[in-house]
């Protein structure tokens, strides 16, 4: 059992109330199964109570007026705490996912439960992290306040020296022989609340006295690495950027590695697009995947928008789909934010409905046939170069791109692989016969002079180029800003529109346009946009490094052109 002692009040978890109780809200939109298991609903209650919340029956006054007047306030458990708890015990899955509009409890419910398994499962291992590490660190101290008022520690007006004692022989002794105090028998008993928390830079969380341990970090996956998990909890998701998404999600993965029962919460309420890291498994669990558990509240998505922008008709959706009107918040606050935000804000946050403009296939497909020509173009000496890897390193691609003395841009893939090995290594690369570079970023810096590749400064990008720097002789590499690529973007848009872009037909880069959708990094400048694939997890490396390619050399290379001929398409 854990070492967490109780707190004031009923010890009697009175797990009878709980159907009851649940039955009481609004079941979630979707969902991925629920678990009745009595045992790991008491998890749920004993993390509950170390921050203040209890299990009571809400239509009784008495036992309400009991919490308002203890020292500190406790609270109610809420119906819809109960239907997310049920469904993150469900098991057989290691991802789950809970979309909850706001002010519903829904960062409150899931650290409950989580701190819960904590107290109770000896060396339990949770690793948390929210949409920045500022926002981490805010959501700890938010917790150790509660948490402090909650379970306060005995020990805390202590000097650091007497905290601990227990009944240890060798460290009484050792109090004795520098301090010179004589210990009585109450300073030989435990005094400690069962667990610590720890708020500096370095071992960030709180640890559990029965060896369990609740790490927060920031999201990235350089934090993660060396770490192992048994739930690794990523909160407010749809705040980080898609791409830095997935790459945090492909250093998430192997904590659960080692873990018979390990899973992934992936948690937030509806972004601005659709796309990311809660996107893609919101779409899932919409879609009936069996492979995903989790809630989801929200509006159908078939909701027509004159719904939204009519008050009235407004209220009647929130109230169908937000599970804390009436004891977290009132329909009144509803109405105000209505009023006050704008409605697309308002959708996302109250009533989970996603933004349609963002997540549609960007590039109209006979603006691309038309581009397509029917043999490869004759590379010309003076070329740029894209590079671009997908978040996880799964797949990378280099693209040619230069323009003719006409304007007619041109983007050629100059290979396109699986890993990113290839890149930097000659073993098993590939080279063209007679190379002698280690991999193709120095094969191409060595063969066409003067060239240099652009690449971006996150994740896999960054990486990359680190081991390139240490070729000898360095490939010619050029970082471009996501401010870069998104002008980049445009270009290529315009490019198709007016008729002025060829390409190789080749299948990669086809089969990237054909999945390519638009997406804005988070904290860009409005209009700001870059591609992401439609379809979670696709491969659109090609269109990414073709979009750098190209950006390259309108940048650095477009003064005077190409040497190339006027070729098809060109008169």
């Amino acid at each position: 059992m854990s070492s967490v002692p109780p707190l004031d009040g009923s010890t009697d978890f009175s797990l009878y109330l709980w159907d009851s109780i649940r039955s009481r809200g609004i079941p979630p939109t979707f969902d991925g199964g629920f678990s009745d298991d009595a045992a790991l609903r008491r998890e749920f209650l004993v993390g509950a109570r170390m921050m203040g919340y209890e299990l009571v029956d809400l239509d009784d006054e008495s036992e309400l007026e009991r919490l308002r007047q203890m020292t500190p306030t406790r609270y109610p458990i809420q119906p819809q705490q109960l239907w997310i708890v049920d469904a993150l015990n469900a098991e057989g899955f290691d991802e789950y996912v809970v979309e909850i509009v706001r002010r519903a409890s829904k960062t409150t419910t899931i650290f409950c439960w989580l701190l819960g398994r904590c107290a109770e499962r000896p060396d339990y291992q949770v690793t948390y992290s929210a949409q920045n590490g500022v926002k981490s660190s805010a959501r700890l101290r938010e917790w150790k306040s509660r948490l402090d008022r909650t379970c306060p520690d005995p020990e805390a007006g202590l000097p650091p020296w007497r905290r601990g004692l227990g009944t240890k022989p060798k460290q009484l002794q050792r109090q004795v022989a520098l301090f010179g105090e004589e210990l009585d028998e109450s300073d030989q008993q435990p005094t400690g609340r069962g667990f610590r928390i720890l708020m500096g830079e370095v071992g960030k969380g709180i640890y559990f006295d029965n060896g369990s341990t609740f790490l927060v970090f920031k999201p990235d996956a350089d934090a993660y690495r060396g770490e192992a998990g048994d739930v690794s909890w990523l909160d407010e998701a749809q705040e980080i950027d898609p791409e830095e998404g997935a790459d945090l999600l492909a250093g998430l993965l192997p904590l659960q590695d080692t873990k018979e029962a390990g899973a992934i919460v992936v948690s937030g309420t509806a972004g601005e697009a659709r796309v990311g890291p809660l996107w893609d498994r919101v779409d899932r669990l919409r879609s009936g995947n069996v492979a995903i558990g989790g809630v989801d509240y929200c509006a159908p998505e078939d909701t027509p928008w004159e719904a939204v922008e009519d008050e009235e008709r407004a209220m009647a959706l929130v109230q169908q789909v937000h599970p804390g009107i009436g004891t977290l918040t009132t329909l009144d606050k509803m109405r105000n934010r209505w009023r006050t935000l704008d409605r697309p804000k308002w959708a996302r946050e109250y009533l989970s409905l996603w933004p349609e403009s963002y997540g549609s296939i960007a590039i109209d497909p006979t603006l691309w046939e038309a581009g397509a020509l029917s043999a490869k173009p004759t590379r010309p000496e003076r070329v740029a170069f894209g590079l671009a890897i997908k978040p996880g390193g799964g797949s990378a691609a280099i693209v040619a791109a230069w323009r003719s003395p006409k304007g007619i841009a041109y983007v050629e893939v100059v290979e396109h692989r699986p890993g990113t090995k290839w890149l930097v290594a000659a073993k098993g690369a590939g080279l063209p016969p007679g190379s002698t570079a280690d991999g193709w970023l120095q094969h191409l810096s060595k063969r066409y002079r003067g060239s240099t590749t652009a690449y971006d400064d996150i994740g896999e990008g960054k990486a990359t180029a680190t081991e390139a720097s240490r070729l000898r002789p360095a490939p010619r590499l050029r970082l471009q800003s996501y401010r870069e690529t998104a002008a980049g973007c445009v270009q290529i848009m315009r490019d198709l529109s007016r008729g002025t872009l060829r390409h190789a037909n080749q299948i990669g880069l086809n089969q990237a346009v054909a999945i390519a959708a638009k997406r804005e990094p988070r904290g860009s400048d409005a209009g700001v946009w870059l591609w992401t694939p439609a379809e979670p997890g696709a491969d659109i490396v090609c269109l990414d490094a073709a979009t750098r390619a190209l950006r390259n050399w309108d940048q650095h290379f477009a003064r005077g052109g190409s040497n190339l001929r006027p070729t098809e398409g060109e008169s």
